[in-house]
């Protein structure tokens, strides 16, 4: 590539120049919210999610862009070649991007070992943290805010028109950028990870280093920058502070809405990772499309400013105007889930739909602030300032973007709730476009004359969107039971019609809400998603929350009753604190919980949970459970787990192998750890993801089931597997009110909520197609939205204890409980209402007399066990292949696997001697298999199962099934294959 030779040739070659570094700035820009959203995501690992760490994220990350262009600015002018600089910093910010992974993984390890122990309170900000994180990232930030200012003064050099040309940059960068957050969200994370993802962004800056190299080169020397008073002599050091002031007022007015619709979506399109982006796409597009839209439309400097005001009433009167179209889209929400399947083709439909409503509000109002930078940078160029100003104005705006942000997230919402914040961000935009108007309106002559811009044009306007400010948002209802329906997940705009809602408040990082249903029932919601439910005022009533807040609280002082200091990760509803503070050894109890409204919540579950705030050994710390374990500086006997559900946004942090070393820095050597799981609308590859991060950290660990839907995890420190301490419940009256509360009256029926040997669940995760969770590569957290979806259910991986044929018994024998589990509660596990309906079967067929809730524990196999009875008392069983036999195989698997393997084995023996003269071999063959699987005898029951699959020819489906299980579980456990059976 040769530099042009003739005259016409340089116009020629500036014209190409602009195009490529047009271009070059749209791939900049992809890049940009790709380091903005990994390097939050690496901070936030560092600082926690609390609402002070993501201040400190945003400061660190927007405050560098906004400084690095301010900076630049002050010395564009003097700058020979910006386009040169500006390959530089991409290259330089592409060293930073193939060496971060590294260098945080070192960082925040000493960090977290050293330095935030040392230097850090327990709880609450900590500067040795923000210094850190700012040091991390605050360098490369920098950088990346200095490239608008260079590649602006660039293409000006160029030739390009002041309006036009930063016009095409400001929307080419943000197009870019808005499709960085999409990539980077939905196809790169997932396929690479966080530190793949990196790479890839650091290879791009690469090519955008050297293109723009290129680009310019081949003239050498770049054209000289363009001077204050260059263009005009008429420039004021007042309109350069009034242009400098709007810029960062409409900064502020902007973010504010951001912050506000982002909370607001979150209700209708949920919490999760991938709603924010679809959220913050279509923002980033807007501010892209108003700068396109607006670069043809800048001319002289008094039609801009007339322009301008009137965007800045605009933008406020249709920021307002987005609430009714905010309240309807709970309906639109509940009408796209009605019509939509619940497949995964249906779930990229979903999102589609998803990014078109938050288009829908978003996007008018959007595109008016994307109008506003192009054209107060016009102005100033054309008014005769120089190319500092382009980053001056740039890092104002940036200022008031950041100032936005935390005004919003730490007194706006939480003092004026949603509607009524961004009601003030129209103000300010409506206040100041009639300000600026106002101010041209005095000027008399020197305003050109237009068709409706006098005097009493402009009082009609400040009076109507005045009005308008005020009058929608009062006439715009947006009650509690719409915001808390959860309409993301159930298809419901509303709540049920029996619900009440008693607490709706807006916290810093999450709206709480507390409804009351039929006979006193409360649910806990967060942002319309339910996170536990109870009676607080006590009775007989119960839920599944029961069940999993009672055991939670429970366990860990069953395995650790010796345990002194405690840590709960999330308070919810308080009550699984509440049954922690019943172990008389504990004299710490520690509720962490991130959002401090939850709190203010919790209140309305009193009494079941008063512990949490008048016992003296109970303290709610109001932080991010990472940032307080680093910091804390001490080592608990027992920390429970319990926060919300990893499709969550953030949560899924919690569930990594990084998080549970993190954990397990924290615990004493002989500490336990409790982890609360859940089951539904989560996938098989989900639960196996977080089980294998689990095992990494505690291999040996215990599996119980609080419900059909909810496991809780038990893991030692040291290595060791977990025991239950079956003496030390006596100790602990007050939990054991707890436990009879929910059915638990001894020690074998909490023992009976085993869910199976952990060598067993690692070896059924293990066959999932999914990795450990990991902070760096999330699988969890790309996955779980899909599966809240699809409504996954993953309870066939701690289904074994409800096998046919008692499978985990044939290696351990019988456990202890077996037999000694005489009722269960409905919402037990499916195990354990089966070992009741087992124990209570065979008093039914040894003719004892039964109550009627004893009938009712084996209700689903009462016509089976009828049947078996007659059966056994005149000794005349159906032939083998007879439909008829499935009842002997049904009772055997309701039976079996619920008494001990002496009294199953016996019983089936018995009936064997009984009417052995009246069975046929293949009968009396089946009866010798069924009880060899009530002894559990893995040799026995292969041996038997395999004549029985020989003998007989005309098996039904349960029956071949039962037998053929029977066969493959007993050569396995007796380590030997099974030889192949012709069926």
């Amino acid at each position: 590539m040769h530099a042009p030779t003739s005259t016409a040739d340089p116009a020629a070659w500036r014209s190409r120049q602009r195009g490529a570094l047009y271009a070059i700035f749209f791939a900049s820009g992809f890049c940009g919210l790709i380091y903005e959203s990994i390097w939050s995501h690496y901070l936030k690992l560092m600082l926690g999610h609390a609402a002070y760490a993501q201040a400190v994220v945003l400061v660190v990350f927007v405050g560098g862009l906004a400084l690095g262009a301010w900076l630049t600015g002050r010395f564009s002018e003097r700058i020979r070649s910006p386009i040169l600089l500006y390959a530089a910093i991409e290259a330089a910010v592409a060293v930073g991007a193939f060496s971060f992974q590294r260098v945080f993984e070192k960082v925040s390890a000493w960090a977290a070992a050293d330095l935030l122990p040392a230097a850090c309170a327990a709880a609450g900000p900590c500067m040795a943290s923000w210094w850190l994180a700012a040091a991390l990232i605050l360098p490369a930030a920098v950088l990346l805010g200095a490239t608008f200012p260079l590649m602006s003064a660039g293409v000006i050099r160029l030739g390009a028109q002041p309006g036009r040309g930063l016009s095409l940059l400001y929307f080419l960068n943000s197009a870019g950028a808005a499709l960085g957050v999409l990539a980077s969200g939905f196809v790169l994370i997932p396929m690479l990870g966080l530190p793949g993802t990196l790479l890839v962004a650091g290879g791009l800056n690469v090519a955008v280093a050297v293109a723009a190299y290129l680009a310019v080169r081949p003239f050498g020397r770049e054209p000289s920058g363009m001077a204050a008073g260059a263009l005009e002599s008429d420039a004021s050091a007042g309109s350069l502070r009034l242009l400098l002031g709007v810029a960062a007022l409409t900064g502020l007015s902007s973010f504010i809405y951001e912050v506000v619709w982002i909370r607001m979506l979150t209700l209708v399109l949920g919490a999760a990772t991938h709603a924010f982006e679809l959220m913050l796409a279509p923002f980033i597009m807007g501010i892209a499309l108003g700068a396109w839209l607006i670069r043809n439309r800048i001319r002289n400097s008094s039609q801009a400013l007339l322009l301008l005001a009137r965007i800045q009433v605009a933008m406020g009167v249709l920021a307002v105007a987005t609430l009714p179209l905010y309240a309807g889209s709970f309906e639109a929400m509940s009408w796209a889930l009605r019509a939509l399947g619940r497949s995964g083709e249906s779930y990229t439909l979903f999102n589609l739909a998803s990014l078109g409503m938050a288009a829908a509000v978003m996007l008018p109002a959007a595109v008016c602030a994307g109008m506003t930078l192009p054209l107060i940078t016009a102005v100033l160029l054309r008014q005769g300032h120089g190319e500092r100003q382009v980053g001056q104005v740039y890092g104002v705006n940036t200022f008031g973007a950041i100032a936005g942000v935390l005004l919003t997230v730490h007194l706006l919402v939480p003092q004026l709730g949603l509607k009524w914040s961004l009601a003030l961000g129209a103000a300010i935009d409506i206040v100041l476009g009639l300000a600026i108007w106002f101010a041209l309106e005095r000027r008399g002559p020197a305003l050109p004359r237009f068709s409706w811009n006098g005097r009493a044009a402009l009082a009609g306007v400040a009076a109507f969107s005045l009005a308008w400010l005020v009058a929608l948002p009062l006439v715009t209802s947006l009650e509690p039971n719409r915001l808390a329906s959860g309409v993301f997940r159930h298809g419901q705009a509303h709540l049920q019609a029996d619900q009440k809602v008693i607490f709706h408040r807006d916290g810093k990082t999450a709206t709480v809400t507390v409804v009351e249903g039929a006979e006193g029932h409360r649910g806990l919601l967060t942002n319309g998603k339910v996170d536990g439910g109870t009676y607080p005022r006590g009775g007989p009533l119960l839920t599944p929350d029961d069940h999993t807040m009672v055991l939670l609280g429970a366990l860990g002082p069953a395995h650790h009753p010796l345990a002194r200091k405690a840590a709960v990760i999330g308070l919810g509803t308080g009550i699984t604190s509440s049954v922690l503070l019943t172990s008389p050894e504990l004299v710490q109890v520690d509720t962490i919980e991130i959002e401090p409204m939850m709190v203010e919540g919790a209140r309305h579950f009193l009494p079941r949970n008063a512990a949490v705030f008048d016992d003296r050994r109970s303290r709610i710390v109001i932080d991010d459970a990472r940032a307080h374990f680093s910091r804390a500086g001490t080592r608990y006997d027992l920390i429970v787990s319990e926060p919300s559900n990893p499709w969550v946004s953030g949560v899924a942090g919690l569930f990594t192998v990084e998080f549970y070393d993190h954990i397990s820095s924290n615990l004493a050597p002989d500490g336990h750890f409790v982890q609360w799981l859940h089951l539904y609308e989560a996938s098989p590859e989900m639960v196996a993801s977080i089980v294998r991060a689990y095992a990494t950290v505690f291999p040996a660990f215990r599996a119980y089931l609080a419900n059909d839907s909810d496991v809780v995890l038990v893991a030692r420190n040291d290595g060791r597997l977990p025991e239950l301490q079956h003496q030390a419940l006596d100790g602990m009256p007050d939990m054991q009110k707890h436990l009879m509360r929910i059915g638990i009256g001894s020690a074998e029926t909490l023992a009976a909520h085993d869910a199976g040997r952990s060598s067993a669940i690692r070896l059924l995760a293990n066959t999932m197609p999914s990795p450990p969770n990991s902070d760096y590569f999330p699988y969890v957290d790309q996955r779980a939205a899909g599966d809240r979806f699809r409504r996954d259910s993953a309870r066939m991986l701690f289904a074994l204890r409800t096998a046919p044929v008692p499978i985990l018994d044939f290696k351990a024998g019988a456990p202890g409980y077996a037999g000694q589990v005489p009722s269960a509660g409905g919402y037990m596990p499916k195990h354990v209402r089966a070992l009741a309906g087992a124990a209570n079967g065979l008093r039914y067929l040894r003719g004892e007399k039964l109550a009627a809730a004893d009938y009712g524990s084996f209700a689903e196999d009462a016509l089976h066990y009828t049947a078996l009875k007659a059966w056994v008392a005149d000794c005349r069983f159906p032939a083998e292949e007879d439909p008829a036999w499935r009842a002997m195989v049904r009772v055997a698997a309701s039976l079996n696997g619920g008494v001990s393997a002496e009294t199953a084995r016996g019983w089936w023996k018995s009936v064997a001697a009984r009417c052995r003269t009246a069975l046929s071999p293949v009968q009396r063959e089946w009866l010798d298999l069924l009880a060899a699987t009530g002894a559990r005898d893995a040799v026995a029951s292969a041996r038997h199962a395999d004549r029985v699959l020989a003998m007989d020819r005309q098996l039904g489906r349960d029956t071949r099934a039962y037998a053929t299980l029977a066969s493959v579980a007993g050569h396995g456990s007796a380590d030997r294959a099974p030889r192949p059976r012709r069926c």
